[in-house]
């Protein structure tokens, strides 16, 4: 906006601009400069350095519906003779700005600088590097007695006009350009030569050479174009809508042809973990995202997933330990991000690590759930509060605790002592511990054995509903009522989703008015009649 206020006729004079460059390089190159269209820019301000200006012209135009995006801007307040000044392109880009040249400079002179200005920053989109040597338009810095190219700089464009557009799209063609431009730039030494241009395009060519993916202007892969970001957006609104299937349809080939991208990649990983996570074609894409995204937390918590899914709870758990270091280098992070590393925490029974990294989402009904359930978790296998063990070694602990009552509610009472022995070894002085052996000795028949277990358990958790409803059954079993009612009260008052404990409480209500008030409170837990 601010060229146009200060140019009358804009559109007419930079068309004429256009033609005067191809004057120049329509002999030795067969070039010519057409205008496309020409839109208004509506950006103000331009006397500071022009790269800012090229990156808020990038993002306005994606460019790749023509050769070169032109962005005009005012002319400097004062110009030193340096070309970066009055023009900036990026080494092998599609864009450049240009300033526009004030009235003050003689006609003939301006239109010449104008050309030198134009050709320069064009040639930096084809390759060309800097030529110290001060007679030709690459030099860094203009002199009205420059008239055209090197020898060089014309042979190294010359071989980005054949293999380009195709070479900033197609692999094979901008594998092929990259060897005919390396060639070129290793031809070019010396100290005319040398700077960070030169070295930019030997370290970009090595990439293409090795490389799968196409590559963009800075040795990354190439962006999505607007139709592949516009399907983008509707895989992501399938997926929302509840149609992850046709998502995942619609995204893959976008995952084939952009391997880098990152977005991409999270969204391939995250829908192939919901919909198919016991493949291992699942498991290796988003490992290989890692691989690429380091940092990405999300992709940690999706192989934490499929490790949780394939039962590999010590995998699961490393994957979620580096999610968690993942956000805590970040700056800022969206509560929710926490909550759902909470969970899967929880669900790798890390108990302590889920109440800890719920607190960080205050707020949050999934915080408020996970807190609730760790909480239960910990009742359910008598887990302090202040546990002694660490908590890298407390999921060890709590999944042994399932992993033995899973036995010895089979009757497999031979490997279950075999395991609470080695937990007691691991774990001394646990009362998790100490409620597997309760309920062992309860199995077992030693009755004695198992009341001094499960009060020693009561003596650390009073809450530990598992020994609470151990020592109800056993005070059932030994028609001590009052103790087995006191018990099973507990467990009620501690869990009322357990069954059990209701229906052993019913047996010692029996013939009692507490059975009608049990029936009653029975009914409005389960909207359904006691059995």
């Amino acid at each position: 906006m601010d060229h146009r206020a200060r140019s009358l006729h804009w559109e007419r004079g930079f068309a004429a601009w256009l033609e005067r460059a191809s004057d120049a390089v329509r002999g030795p190159l067969a070039v010519s400069f057409e205008l496309e269209s020409a839109r208004a820019w509506d950006r103000r301000g331009s006397d500071g350095p022009l790269e800012p200006v090229l990156e808020a012209l990038e993002s306005v135009d994606a460019g790749e519906d023509v050769d070169l995006v032109i962005g005009l801007v005012a002319a400097p307040t004062s110009f030193s003779g340096a070309q970066h000044e009055l023009g900036f392109a990026r080494v092998l880009g599609r864009h450049c700005v240009l300033r526009g040249l004030g009235g003050e400079l003689p006609v003939e002179a301006r239109q010449r600088l104008e050309v030198a200005v134009l050709l320069h920053e064009w040639a930096h989109t084809l390759g060309a590097p800097h030529v110290r040597d001060g007679r030709g338009w690459m030099s860094p810095k203009y002199d009205a007695g420059q008239t055209g190219f090197d020898a060089r700089t014309l042979g190294l464009l010359a071989a980005g006009l054949r293999h380009l557009p195709g070479a900033r799209v197609e692999l094979e063609p901008q594998k092929a350009w990259a060897r005919e431009l390396r060639a070129a730039v290793e031809t070019m030494v010396g100290p005319a030569w040398e700077g960070p241009e030169r070295d930019f395009l030997l370290e970009w060519t090595e990439r293409v050479r090795t490389s799968s993916v196409v590559l963009g202007p800075e040795g990354t892969p190439r962006s999505l174009t607007p139709l592949e970001r516009q399907r983008l957006a509707e895989v992501i609104a399938l997926d929302k809508a509840g149609r992850p299937e046709l998502a995942a349809e619609l995204l893959e080939p976008l995952a084939v042809r952009h391997p880098r991208d990152e977005r991409v990649q999270l969204l391939a990983c995250y829908l192939a973990v919901h919909l198919t996570p016991g493949l291992d074609a699942t498991r290796e894409r988003c490992e290989r995202a890692i691989e690429r995204f380091p940092r990405e937390p999300s992709l940690r918590m999706n192989v934490a997933l499929l490790h949780l899914h394939a039962g590999r709870i010590d995998e699961a758990r490393a994957s979620l330990v580096a999610a968690r270091q993942n956000l805590e280098a970040r700056a800022e992070v969206e509560p929710a991000q926490w909550a759902d590393l909470a969970g899967l925490f929880l669900r790798a029974h890390c108990v302590t690590w889920a109440e800890q990294t719920a607190a960080r989402a205050p707020g949050l009904a999934a915080s408020a759930a996970v807190l609730e359930q760790a909480a239960r978790l910990r009742r359910q296998v008598a887990l302090p509060a202040v546990s002694e063990v660490a908590p890298a070694r407390e999921a060890v602990l709590v999944r042994a605790v399932s992993d033995v009552e899973a036995l010895l509610h089979a009757g497999s009472s031979g490997p279950a002592r075999e395991r609470i022995t080695e937990l007691a070894q691991a774990f001394p002085g646990s009362p998790s511990v100490t409620l597997l052996q309760c309920e062992l000795h309860l199995l077992q028949g030693h009755l004695g054995s198992a009341r001094k277990a499960c009060e020693q358990v009561l003596a650390f958790r009073e809450d530990a509903v598992q020994a609470h409803l151990l020592l109800g059954v056993l005070a059932t079993n030994t028609r001590a009522h009052a103790n087995a009612r006191k018990h099973l009260e507990r467990v009620i008052a501690l869990e009322p989703s357990r069954t059990e404990a209701w229906h052993l409480l019913a047996r010692e209500y029996r013939g009692t008015r507490q059975l009608k008030t049990l029936q009653v409170r029975y009914r409005e837990q389960f909207a359904r009649d006691l059995p």
